[in-house]
């Protein structure tokens, strides 16, 4: 029995497509589902972020003007207080030993010295809470002003010198997420030595900024977090930070290319913790792996998850 000849080229053509089918499905790697990002144009801020605490400018400690017995001030922490406003009154003459023999006789004291607020504010500090003996120039007392707010944040000494005077500085609370506004006002001159959570000796340096407005809900000593901003672009080619990954000196992404994973070497500029500056290697647009995992190289097969 005879075939007819277009028979064998069904058959051929059937063979062909199994082996092909068969290359696929055993031979050809499932693609790696990998997160996407885009390079494109936008603000990017450049910031030093620390942790700092709040604290009253203008203090004033209000002192014993003499030696003698100050009586009980009967304010609490936290009170308003106006200028001379008497806070308390001091005794100066000594006490008087006792003499058992002798019928005792009252005390005649010529006159007291009135202890007088310096300033307008918020008795901040009481440090002679009980009537008693103190001596001339013994703090009483500490008076601030809230109108005048300031943040204070150590950096490492590193960071502190990208800082300058009139830099805008960011400010949040964790009560509270809108940001505040604030200037750096002074870099110290001087650095300390302070160890680190996790034992490391580091010099630190303090950076002092003014609040531009200060709220009333923010007092002496309380945290936030605050952002210094170095540098600031309104319309950047800007790549996401988590897409860069160190390869020798250089800083490399993986670009999606079709279905496939291609590296790119980038040059970057100014950074912020979401976005990285791209001052070449990238193009607006270009589709960009995220938080590339070790299972993708150069020509890796993947299929996008977003």
């Amino acid at each position: 029995m005879k075939f007819p000849k277009n028979r064998y080229l069904y058959i051929g053509g059937g063979l062909v497509l199994v082996l092909i089918l068969g290359y696929f499905m055993f031979f050809r790697s499932d693609a790696v589902l990998v997160e996407a990002g885009s390079v494109t144009r936008g603000e990017l801020l450049s910031s030093i972020d620390a942790e700092g605490r709040t604290r009253y400018h203008e203090r004033f400690v209000v002192t014993a003007p003499v030696s003698g017995k100050m009586y009980r001030i009967q304010l609490h922490e936290g009170d308003r207080v106006p200028k001379g406003y008497v806070l308390t009154r001091i005794d100066p003459a000594p006490p008087r030993p006792l003499d058992p023999s002798r019928v005792p006789e009252p005390e005649v004291f010529p006159f007291a010295y009135n202890v007088y607020v310096p300033a307008d504010g918020i008795l901040t500090k009481i440090f002679v809470t009980s009537e008693g003996i103190v001596q001339a120039g013994a703090p009483i007392a500490e008076v601030s002003k809230p109108s005048q707010l300031e943040v204070v944040a150590d950096l490492l000494s590193a960071d502190a010198t990208l800082v300058r005077p009139n830099m805008p500085v960011l400010i949040t609370n964790r009560a509270d997420e809108a940001e505040l506004k604030a200037k750096v006002r002074n870099v110290e001159p001087q650095a300390f030595t302070k160890v680190s959570s996790l034992g490391v000796e580091e010099q630190r340096v303090n950076v002092i900024a003014d609040l531009v407005d200060p709220p009333e809900r923010l007092g002496d000593n309380y945290r936030v977090d605050i952002r210094i901003v170095v540098w600031e672009g309104k319309d950047v080619l800007r790549v996401p930070a988590s897409a860069l990954f160190r390869s020798g000196e250089e800083w490399q992404v993986f670009v999606i290319e079709g279905s496939k994973a291609r590296t790119k070497a980038v040059q970057i500029g100014h950074r912020s913790p979401s976005f990285v500056e791209v001052r070449g290697g990238l193009a607006e647009g270009e589709t960009v792996i995220l938080h590339p995992p070790n299972s993708v190289a150069e020509g890796t097969r993947v299929s996008r998850t977003n």
